[in-house]
């Protein structure tokens, strides 16, 4: 089992870095989009704020996972790539909770439309910061 799995990450790993971010990062915004909108539905549609914190904390640690391995393929230790993530999440849930305010509480979208819409915009801005910032190697760093 292990020899397939090895087998099949190989092939993987030979797909060019941007498509297996789109593809890592569609499954990320799908895991953390699902999550949100099955929280918010247990609080009734309420508490946005609420569930978005629980919702990012649980996607932060699946999404670190997924990107660290499938896309760039790090095998740096994990500590201090978490705490770079972090900060590059920290800043995604600042603007992601400004905007989610501002659709619902200011325009009067709807939470789940909303998140959708802020999703697509914070992805173009996730692909930047994991790449040159959190995951960046030591040799990409002499360049």
């Amino acid at each position: 089992m292990i020899g397939l799995y090895l087998k099949i990450y190989r092939w993987w790993m030979r797909w060019p870095q941007k498509i297996r971010f789109l593809l890592v990062g569609g499954y990320n915004t799908v895991f953390s989009y699902l999550l949100f909108a099955s929280l918010l539905w247990l609080f009734n549609g309420q508490y946005e704020q609420l569930v978005l914190a629980l919702s990012f904390a649980i996607s932060s640690i699946n999404s670190f996972w997924t990107q660290k391995i499938y896309v760039f393929g790090s095998k740096a230790p994990a500590w201090p790539e978490f705490v770079k993530c972090l900060g590059t999440w920290g800043i995604s849930y600042g603007l992601n909770a400004a905007l989610l305010w501002g659709f619902v509480d200011g325009i009067g979208i709807d939470a789940y439309i909303a998140q959708i819409i802020i999703l697509v915009i914070l992805t173009i801005f996730s692909w930047i910061m994991l790449k040159h910032f959190a995951f960046r190697n030591k040799i990409e760093k002499t360049l």
